[in-house]
């Protein structure tokens, strides 16, 4: 299994437990400005749903960006954590690196397969960040 996180959406949190591109779960919560109060709570649901321990994940996928600062900050922080508290490798990808589900899911874990994972994922931003 591998669990996919994408907070580059304001609106919503998206959290995906996928086998294989055509055998996923995805759930989602609501995320305007609620990103790091329902980011986790989300993960421990899906993977409660399906009976699936942190240990039992192979991977840790994550949308870098763009998107809003704070929300991208916090998918590829808890992915970075998550894989480092697991002992396991992560792989980001940029929203335009995909075209649907499936398509992400299919690169994630075609990338796992390929050794290309690493240790730690950088956000990415299309422009500087405007805090205020």
């Amino acid at each position: 299994m591998y669990l996919i996180i994408n907070t580059t959406d304001d609106t919503k949190v998206e959290v995906i437990l996928a086998k294989s591109q055509n055998d996923f779960k995805i759930k989602y919560a609501k995320g305007q400005r609620r990103q790091s109060e329902n980011l986790l709570l989300t993960i421990d649901k899906i993977l409660k749903e399906n009976k699936i321990s942190p240990q039992k994940i192979k991977g840790i996928g994550v949308v870098t960006g763009p998107g809003g600062f704070t929300s991208v900050r916090i998918g590829v922080v808890v992915a970075n954590t998550l894989a480092y508290a697991l002992k396991k490798e992560v792989y980001g990808l940029k929203n335009s690196d995909y075209n649907n589900h499936k398509d992400l899911i299919e690169k994630i874990i075609t990338a796992f397969k390929n050794k290309k994972s690493k240790k730690i994922v950088l956000p990415y931003y299309d422009r500087e960040p405007n805090i205020g």
